[in-house]
């Protein structure tokens, strides 16, 4: 969190609490290699279209394609759980490779449950796994989208949270729902 980013103490409030990456070793190869993934889908995409159009070969740019549908799901894995910090009056969020925004409460439209994690005990050893979407009308740039579409929320912007990927997921997800309480 940047001081360049941040609006004044008046607008923001006091700080409640931070929820970071439990691992923020992984965290950090994960965003190297999701970039690396990036940055190698879309220089296939554009080779597989030079190559097609250069020598006429009408199957390539259909390859290049199915090879941009891969973005998908590599843009999901960057905006899916950002760093979440609450203050007093709004969240601030930052996503895995993108720039972090400010989400003012009256911006949060609804939460949902996760439907892109596997909620519950998957193995005798590990904790549960639960999880909620947060679906926000103003405030989240549009890569937030593919959240949205994914989930299968429609064409809506949002994030999620979990406890897997948020420490202290309970303090987070009861900050939300007292700032936004829903019905």
């Amino acid at each position: 969190m940047g001081t360049l980013t941040q609006p004044p103490d008046d607008t923001r409030g006091a700080l409640i609490s931070d929820h970071p990456h439990p691992r923020p070793f992984l965290r950090r190869i994960t965003a190297l290699l999701a970039a690396l993934g990036l940055a190698g889908d879309i220089l296939g995409v554009a080779g597989l279209l030079v190559l097609g159009v250069g020598y006429r070969l009408p199957l390539l740019p259909v390859m290049a394609l199915f090879l941009a549908t891969l973005l998908a799901p590599l843009l999901l894995l960057t905006v899916l759980h950002p760093r979440v910090t609450v203050y007093e009056r709004r969240l601030w969020i930052k996503p895995l490779l993108w720039p972090g925004c400010w989400i003012a409460w009256d911006g949060i439209a609804r939460m949902a449950d996760h439907t892109l994690i596997r909620r519950g005990k998957t193995k005798e050893h590990e904790k549960e796994h639960f999880g909620q979407l947060i679906v926000v009308d103003q405030g989240l740039p549009p890569i937030f989208l593919v959240v949205g579409i994914m989930a299968g929320l429609g064409w809506v912007r949002a994030f999620g949270i979990s406890t897997h990927s948020h420490m202290d997921y309970n303090a987070l997800r009861s900050a939300i729902q007292k700032h936004k309480p829903w019905t």
